[in-house]
């Protein structure tokens, strides 16, 4: 819940000394450098009054605390409950909601379900995931694992490292990152369907992310499931990774970080993986030896 009231996560002990932050004497030297500074504070594009009041505070109390007044022991107490569980927010929602209007209690309840939606969603590879089924397009679980794959590999040519962290298996039908797999695996080899909001998941991604995602998707993912499958089948991660094993063998093998991010430095170099025409000039010429 730290990002519905704060950005900053708090430990769970002071480090001068070592008792928990709740004791008294550490509480006040805590809470004044979080709360006074407006920059540390969320909801996004929520207003400080609004959010007191939900709160059950009094109209300016959030605001006196951002310009340095020091909260009470029951204030505080509320205010690390909150930031702990976004579920202690819903509560305090539904119990003040009348006292502001449905536009802040609208916006409130969006930045809970947010940070609920992250929790189910917890490492790069299944936020970014989230973002591709979102698209609008018919993603199965195979597509969506090529696709990831190359995310994974691209990003690394326009940031400098990958936006997705976790390590992907050389399964038979290429390149595979489990935790996704599993979390789809009831779709078969249907489309993945969520009732989630497009707003919501775009909100989990930086705008990097959503930039490179798009890139890819745009090149490399307007070709199908199976056409991706082979293209990944003849370069060189999944080759190494497969090494000693026949096509159809079932395999749980880790593809090595260090070949995908030279083999497509080195294809970028070739080719240009940056921009559409370079994706594509790669691509055909990957064709020739389908």
């Amino acid at each position: 819940m730290s990002k519905i009231i704060a950005q900053s996560k708090m430990k769970e002990k002071n480090n001068e000394c070592g008792k928990e932050l709740l004791c008294s004497k550490c509480r006040k030297r805590v809470l004044y450098h979080i709360f006074r500074r407006p920059a540390k504070t969320v909801i996004k594009d929520i207003e400080k009054r609004p959010l007191s009041k939900l709160l059950g505070f009094g109209e300016l109390t959030i605001t006196r605390y951002l310009d340095g007044q020091l909260p009470s022991v029951k204030y505080s107490n509320i205010l690390f409950q909150v930031l702990r569980d976004e579920q202690k927010m819903k509560q305090y929602v539904e119990s003040n909601s009348k006292e502001v209007s449905v536009v802040a209690v609208n916006k409130v309840k969006r930045a809970i379900e947010k940070c609920e939606t992250e929790k189910k969603y917890n490492n790069s590879a299944e936020k970014i995931a989230l973002y591709i089924i979102s698209s609008g397009r018919e993603i199965t679980n195979l597509l969506l694992q090529k696709i990831l794959y190359y995310v994974k590999a691209i990003s690394k040519i326009f940031e400098g490292e990958s936006f997705i962290l976790e390590p992907c298996e050389a399964w038979k039908f290429g390149p595979v990152f489990p935790s996704v797999y599993e979390k789809y695996r009831e779709f078969g080899k249907q489309e993945i369907k969520l009732n989630l909001s497009k707003d919501y998941i775009s909100e989990l991604l930086s705008e990097e992310e959503k930039t490179v995602t798009d890139f890819v998707m745009n090149t490399f993912g307007i070709y199908n499931a199976w056409f991706l499958k082979d293209l990944t089948h003849l370069e060189e991660p999944w080759i190494v990774a497969r090494k000693g094993l026949a096509e159809d063998d079932a395999s749980r093998n880790q593809m090595d970080e260090e070949i995908i991010s030279n083999y497509f430095a080195k294809m970028n170099q070739m080719y240009d993986l940056k921009t559409a025409v370079g994706v594509e000039v790669y691509i055909n010429h990957m064709k020739k030896e389908m």
